[in-house]
C-alpha cells in the first residue's frame, strides 16, 4: 500500500475571545459566630504560647523570625487555603496536604504579622469579612515536624535517612534561590547536619537532600524560616537482568553488520542516561563513538562497569529495536540514528544522596554541550523504587497517587526547556520508563493482574511532560526443556505481569503510562505449588551483552518496562528522522496517536464483554493499566489513502491581565474535511481520532494539589463540534464569553458532547497530552469540522506576583480520519483541498 507523509496545516485558526466554565462555590461550614470566634482566638493565644516556649529552649543562633502555624479545616468541607497567604505581607503558604477527608494547611507568618489572622477574625466578628475563609478553619495548631512532612512513608525517629528539604523562595521580598540555599547550608552547618552542596529551583521553591532523623529537622525547623515542606528522597532502583545469556557464533553479529548501513553523520541521536555502555561490542561501535560518552561520577568512568550491564542493554534495543528477529531474518536495515550516553546511576551503590533531578540536567547538559544541534531522544529506564523496605510496604501499597516529586518535576522542566536559567521554547524529548512490578509481588499476591494494579508507575514516571513507557508482551514461546513444564503467564498481545499502573491515582493525575511496548512474559506451572512461577531469558528481548569478553557471551537479555522504554526511543528516532522539525511535543502525540488496545489486553480487564458495552468509568481501569496502547510506528510515520493524519503545531496565550487576571484566548481551527466525499459515502463507519499534546511548566511545592489547577502552568483542552452544532453554538458551548443565554443550557449541551468520545472528556483531560476517538458515519462527520483548543485554570494565573500570566503555550494537534474501506480516496481528496492553500512542507509520497 502507498504510504505518504503527514500533512502539515497552515496556523489558520480564529483567535476567540475566551471564559472558561465556572468551578462552583467552596463546600463551608456553617458556624456559630461568637462561638467559633472566641474558639479560634483561644486557639491562637495557645500556639503562640507553645512558640514561645519553643523559642526559649531553642540555640541562639539563626533565629527563623516567625511562626508556622497548620490550619485544619472540617472534614469532607473546604479549607480556603489561598486565602490563607498574603504574599505583601510576606505570609506563605508552606504546603498542603489531605488526610482522612480533612484538608490540612501549613502557613509561615513572620513575627511582625503575628496578629494578621486575629485581625482577619476581629473583622469577622464586627463586620462580617472574611466570612468564607474564618468559618473554613475548623482549629489551628503549631506546626511540627509531622506537619511539615507531605511524604506517605513517616520520617523514622532515630534512624538518619536521605530527606529531602523543599525551601520556600518568593521573587516578591527579592529572595533569590542561591542566597536562600547559602543561608540554609550554614543553618545545617551549625546543627551538624549533613546535606548535598547542590539544589534544585523550581518556582518559590528550592529542593535540597540532607542526611537526618526526625529530631533533626526539628532542629532544623527550629532554625529556619524557609522550610516548605520535608520528604523522602527517592531511593534509586538496582535493575536486575537474568545472567543465563545463550552462547551465539561471532558468524551471527558478522551477518547483522553486513546487513545494517549506519548513516555516518546523522544529527539524531538517542541519549541514554544509565548505568553507561560498553561500545566495545562490535553492535554497538558503530553506533556509540567515544566522544560521545560522558559520566556526572568523578571517577570519569563512561563504560558500563555495573553488575547488571543495564546501559548496555538498552543500548542494544534502541539500535536494533528487536535483535532476535533481525538476526533470524534476511533483511536489510539502515539505521539513521546514532547513541549517546551519560553514566549517571551505579546500580552497585543504594547510597547515592545526590538529587536525581539535578543529576539528570548536568547529565543532559553533557550531551547537549559536545552536540549541540542533534535532534534528541533523550531515554531513561532508571526509576525510585516504592516498594522501599518489607516495613514500609502498607504504606505504598495500592498508595500510589501520582504526586509530583523533585525528580519527575525537574523532568517536566527539563521537558518544557524551562530548568534553572533555560530559555523557555527549547523543549525536549523524553522518554522514560514506567517502573517494573517485581517477580516477588507476582509470587506473593499469585495475581499478576493484582500484583501490576497494586504496584504504582514508579518516579519519576509520573512526570507530565514525558513519554512514560509500560509493558506489554508477544513473547509466548520459550523453547527450553528446563521449563517444558511451562506455560506463558499472559497470552499474546496482553499486558505484561511486570508493568506498573496508575490505577491507585486519583484522576486529578495524569495518565501513566502513555504506552507499551514489549517487556516480556512470565512462566507458569499451576502444578508445582513451590515453583509456580519462574523467569525465563527467552521471554525477554535478546541484546547485546556488557562483558562479552569476559564471559565470552556475545549476548544477554532485558526486559521488563525497561526494554519497552528503549524500543519507544527507537520509535521516536525514526519519526524525526523523518520529520526532522517536528516539536517534541509533536513526536510524543505521534506515538500515543498511533496506539491502540490489542484484543488480548481487552479481554485481561473486561473479559467477554463488548468494549462498546463498557462504561467510561470501567475504560479508565484499562487506560491507566496500559495507557493508550501499542503504537504502530508505520501509523506514526505515514498516512495511507484510507486514513489520514493531519498535523497543526501553535501556541496559545492563555492568560492577560487586565484589572486582574483573566482568561485570554481559544483557537478554533477549521479542519479541511473533504465534506463532498463525505456526503457521498453516507453510512460508512468513519472513525475520527484526536491527540492534543502539551508540556506544561511545573510548580511543585506541594501547595494545592488537591486543586489539579495548581502543579501545571496552564492546562489546555479540545473539543469538536458535534452533529447538527453550528459554529458559533460550538463556540458558545466551550466558551462562556462568547454566551448571551441561559448557562446552564450549555453547561448540558456539554456535558453530553462528551458523551459520543470513547475515554470521554473526564478520563481524556488529565496530564498533558490527551487523546480520545469517535465512529459515526461520514454524513455525521461532514459537519464535525471545528476543533477547539481552550485553556483551563493554573498558576500561571494564580500567581500573579511571579508575572507568568502573559507566557505562551505550546500545543500539537493530531487530527485524523479513517475508514475501514481501503479504496475510499480520502487521502487524495484531502491534499486536493490543501493544494489551494499555500502549505508549509511539500506532500511526499511513500512506496513499501
Amino acid at each position: 500500500m502507498t504510504q505518504f507523509r503527514h500533512i502539515r496545516l497552515n496556523k489558520n485558526r480564529e483567535s476567540i475571545e475566551f471564559k472558561g466554565r465556572g468551578q462552583g462555590n467552596p463546600n463551608i461550614p456553617r458556624r456559630n459566630k461568637q462561638r467559633h470566634v472566641e474558639f479560634l482566638r483561644r486557639r491562637f493565644d495557645q500556639v503562640f504560647q507553645e512558640e514561645d516556649n519553643q523559642n526559649t529552649s531553642a540555640s541562639a543562633f539563626a533565629s527563623k523570625n516567625g511562626i508556622y502555624l497548620e490550619f485544619e479545616g472540617q472534614k469532607d468541607k473546604d479549607l480556603m487555603i489561598y486565602s490563607l497567604e498574603n504574599i505583601g505581607q510576606r505570609i506563605r503558604l508552606c504546603n498542603v496536604k489531605e488526610e482522612n477527608e480533612t484538608t490540612y494547611a501549613t502557613v509561615f507568618i513572620p513575627d511582625d504579622k503575628t496578629q494578621y489572622f486575629l485581625t482577619k477574625i476581629q473583622e469577622y466578628s464586627e463586620k462580617n469579612r472574611n466570612q468564607k475563609l474564618i468559618n473554613s478553619i475548623e482549629d489551628v495548631h503549631l506546626a511540627l515536624v509531622n506537619a511539615l512532612w507531605t511524604d506517605k512513608v513517616p520520617i523514622s525517629e532515630e534512624k538518619t535517612e536521605f530527606c529531602e528539604i523543599w525551601l520556600s523562595v518568593y521573587d516578591k521580598n527579592k529572595e533569590k534561590h542561591a542566597e536562600v540555599v547559602s543561608r540554609f547550608f550554614e543553618t545545617c552547618d551549625k546543627l551538624k547536619i549533613h546535606y548535598h552542596d547542590s539544589f534544585i529551583s523550581f518556582p518559590e521553591r528550592a529542593v535540597v537532600s540532607v542526611t537526618a532523623n526526625k529530631s533533626d529537622l526539628a532542629q532544623i525547623l527550629l532554625h529556619s524560616g524557609n522550610i516548605a515542606e520535608f520528604r523522602r528522597k527517592p531511593v534509586s532502583t538496582s535493575f536486575f537482568i537474568e545472567e543465563n545469556t545463550r552462547l551465539e557464533q561471532e558468524e551471527w553479529i558478522s551477518d547483522v553488520l553486513s546487513r545494517t548501513e549506519f548513516v555516518n553523520g546523522s544529527n539524531v541521536s538517542i541519549c541514554i542516561l544509565d548505568s553507561g555502555v560498553n561500545n566495545g561490542h562490535p553492535l554497538i561501535e558503530p553506533m556509540l563513538n567515544d566522544k560521545d560518552m560522558h559520566t556526572t561520577f568523578s571517577d570519569e568512568q563512561v563504560q558500563d562497569i555495573s553488575q547488571d550491564g543495564h546501559g548496555t542493554g538498552m543500548s542494544g534495543i534502541a539500535t536494533y529495536y528487536n535483535l532476535e528477529e533481525f538476526l533470524a531474518s534476511s533483511e536489510h536495515r539502515t539505521i539513521h540514528h546514532h547513541l549517546e550516553s551519560v553514566r549517571m546511576f551505579d546500580t552497585n551503590n543504594q547510597h547515592d544522596e545526590r538529587l536525581y533531578g539535578d543529576e539528570i540536567s548536568k547529565a543532559i547538559s553533557l550531551a547537549e554541550i559536545n552536540n549541540p544541534n542533534n535532534q534528541r531522544v533523550i531515554t531513561m529506564a532508571v526509576t525510585a523504587n516504592t516498594d522501599i523496605t518489607a516495613d514500609e510496604k502498607d504504606f505504598y501499597k495500592s498508595k500510589g497517587n501520582g504526586e509530583p516529586t523533585s525528580w519527575s518535576a525537574a523532568i517536566d522542566s527539563l521537558a518544557l526547556g524551562n530548568y534553572e536559567s533555560e530559555l523557555p521554547g527549547i523543549s525536549r524529548l523524553m522518554i522514560i520508563s514506567a517502573g517494573n512490578t517485581t517477580f516477588e509481588e507476582i509470587v506473593n499476591l499469585d495475581n499478576y493482574q493484582d500484583a501490576v494494579i497494586n504496584h504504582s508507575v514508579e518516579d519519576p514516571g509520573q512526570s507530565w511532560n514525558a513519554l512514560t513507557v509500560g509493558a506489554y508482551t508477544e513473547k509466548i514461546d520459550h523453547e527450553d526443556n528446563h521449563y517444558s513444564l511451562y506455560h506463558p503467564l499472559v497470552e499474546k498481545e496482553g499486558y505484561s505481569p511486570f508493568t506498573s499502573s496508575s490505577v491507585s491515582w486519583s484522576n486529578d493525575w495524569p495518565v501513566k503510562p502513555d504506552i507499551v511496548l514489549e517487556g516480556g512474559n512470565l512462566g507458569v506451572n499451576i502444578h508445582d505449588e513451590e515453583f509456580k512461577y519462574t523467569e525465563m531469558e527467552n521471554y525477554y528481548l535478546l541484546t547485546p551483552s556488557h562483558n562479552s569478553q569476559m564471559l565470552l557471551k556475545n549476548f544477554s537479555s532485558l526486559g521488563m518496562t525497561s526494554s519497552a522504554t528503549a524500543q519507544a526511543s527507537y520509535m521516536a528516532a525514526n519519526i524525526l528522522h523523518e520529520y526532522p522539525n517536528l516539536w517534541p511535543e509533536t513526536v510524543r502525540a505521534l506515538l500515543v496517536h498511533a496506539a491502540k488496545w490489542t484484543d488480548a489486553m481487552k479481554k485481561q480487564v473486561f473479559g467477554n464483554k463488548d468494549i462498546e458495552k463498557v462504561n467510561k468509568t470501567e475504560r479508565r481501569r484499562l487506560l491507566r493499566i496500559v495507557g493508550y496502547g501499542v503504537p504502530s510506528l508505520d501509523d506514526a510515520l505515514y498516512s495511507v489513502e484510507n486514513a489520514v493524519n493531519m498535523i497543526i503545531e501553535d501556541e496559545l496565550q492563555p492568560f492577560k491581565k487586565e484589572s486582574s487576571v483573566k482568561m485570554n484566548e481559544m483557537h478554533l481551527h477549521e479542519i479541511p474535511w473533504p465534506e463532498e466525499l463525505l456526503l457521498q459515502l453516507a453510512d460508512t463507519e468513519v472513525e475520527v481520532h484526536i491527540t492534543l499534546s502539551y508540556f506544561i511548566d511545573p510548580s511543585p511545592g506541594k501547595i494545592g494539589w488537591k486543586d489539579k489547577y495548581r502543579y501545571p502552568g496552564c492546562r489546555l483542552a479540545f473539543d469538536l463540534n458535534a452533529t447538527n452544532e453550528s459554529k458559533e453554538d460550538f463556540i458558545k458551548r466551550v466558551n462562556e464569553k462568547a454566551r448571551d443565554d441561559d448557562n446552564e443550557v450549555w453547561e448540558n449541551q456539554f456535558k453530553d458532547a462528551s458523551d459520543r468520545w470513547f475515554f470521554g472528556r473526564d478520563n481524556r483531560n488529565t496530564g498533558s497530552v490527551h487523546s480520545d476517538y469517535w465512529s459515526g458515519t461520514a454524513a455525521e462527520l461532514a459537519e464535525n469540522k471545528y476543533v477547539a483548543i481552550y485553556p483551563q485554570g493554573g498558576w500561571w494565573k494564580n500567581r500573579t506576583h511571579l508575572n507568568f500570566y502573559d507566557s505562551k503555550v505550546r500545543y500539537s494537534l493530531i487530527v485524523s480520519i479513517s475508514t475501514p474501506e481501503k479504496e475510499v480516496e480520502l487521502y487524495s481528496a484531502i491534499t486536493n483541498i490543501m493544494s489551494k492553500i499555500p502549505q508549509e512542507i511539500t506532500i511526499e509520497p511513500r512506496t513499501n
